[in-house]
């Protein structure tokens, strides 16, 4: 798959005739994996290459800053997971006040620079540019003149609904009756420790990356050495708690292998923390991993944060932690485990 990074990858000389679909796509949930492969196959049909463009920074944290918005899916992660669809081209787009700005027709001249369209695929909803004046209605309008069509994709599972449980049990929060398929229910998810719900909503395992940087040895004191991450203000880490999953050496490189960890995430209440941190205990494993980026695949939640009377009593139930991890995870190949995963979370 071919990247552009505009602006700072020029256009190309001969700009391809491309089937396109434009979006944030956080996550690359099942719906927009779905409208994705009506892009592919509509390429295929005109002999043409199937694009995605998408933006960075997502709009939402340009547009409205004092709101916060923790995302599921680095720029990396989907070029990776667009790789992994088939898309032959990938535009991303920086989303700035300027961009903000553009009317419709101006943001498709300008993409007109990287790609030629023959035809737009889009959701329920979409509009394009300034006060998203650019409706399919406008949008069509604008493709007679400059030959390209429009498609429709209707949603996977709107009729589906979600009840947010709190990871601690008791009563049910936030939206009801949301449509699964969105990207905002499945960070509700994700912030609820829904592991199973989020990986059939997404199709894949949830993942969190970040920096391996220096923790202050607390595990390694208790026999558990972890790695500590440092990840963006901006990312969405999961609810508190101890996770079975898969720690990514390498990632978005050829070299990339995972192996078991039990993951943490939380304050450490039982020695009175206050600073949330995200660490990971990876199984069988040796080496310095500092100042190397590591990408954690969330397999199960197996309990909650918790404070421990005594040192002996938490480090015993770290090493319950690890055996249930070991046992979740034997002779496990990492896409073996994705596949049982997301059997488990259709059945």
């Amino acid at each position: 798959m071919r990247v552009f990074h505009v602006p700072d990858d020029p256009p190309p000389e001969r700009p391809p005739e491309v089937v396109a679909t434009i979006g944030n796509f956080d996550g690359v949930h099942r719906g927009h994996r779905l409208l994705i492969g009506k892009v592919i196959e509509r390429a295929a049909q005109l002999g043409a290459r199937s694009a995605v463009v998408t933006f960075e920074p997502h709009p939402r944290l340009v547009l409205r800053p004092d709101v916060p918005l923790f995302l599921m899916s680095t720029l990396e992660d989907k070029a990776e997971l667009f790789e992994q669809l088939g898309l032959d081209l990938m535009i991303a787009w920086p989303f700035d006040a300027t961009v903000q700005q553009l009317s419709a027709e101006a943001f498709l001249e300008q993409l007109s620079r990287y790609a030629r369209l023959r035809c737009l695929v889009h959701g329920p909803r979409f509009a394009l540019g300034r006060r998203r004046e650019g409706t399919p209605d406008v949008l069509a309008d604008f493709g007679k003149r400059l030959g390209f069509e429009l498609e429709q994709v209707q949603p996977v599972g709107s009729s589906a609904t979600v009840r947010l449980v709190p990871p601690s049990g008791g009563t049910a929060r936030g939206r009801e009756h949301e449509p699964v398929l969105s990207s905002s229910a499945i960070r509700e998810l994700v912030q609820a420790g829904q592991i199973q719900r989020v990986v059939q909503a997404l199709g894949r395992l949830p993942t969190v990356a970040g920096v391996v940087v220096k923790g202050e040895g607390v595990g390694r004191e208790l026999g558990f050495p972890t790695a500590n991450l440092q990840v963006a203000p901006t990312a969405l880490v999961p609810a508190d708690g101890v996770y079975a999953g898969l720690a990514e050496l390498d990632p978005y490189t050829p070299r990339a292998r995972k192996v078991p960890a039990a993951i943490s995430i939380g304050t450490r209440p039982t020695f009175d923390g206050t600073r949330r941190v995200v660490e990971a205990y990876l199984l069988d494993f040796a080496g310095n991993l500092y100042g190397q980026k590591l990408r954690l695949h969330l397999v199960a939640r197996l309990r909650g944060q918790e404070r421990f009377a005594s040192l002996e009593a938490l480090i015993a139930q770290m090493r319950r932690d690890v055996e249930t991890t070991r046992a979740l995870l034997m002779d496990y190949e990492g896409a073996e485990v994705e596949r049982a995963m997301l059997i488990a979370a259709d059945g």
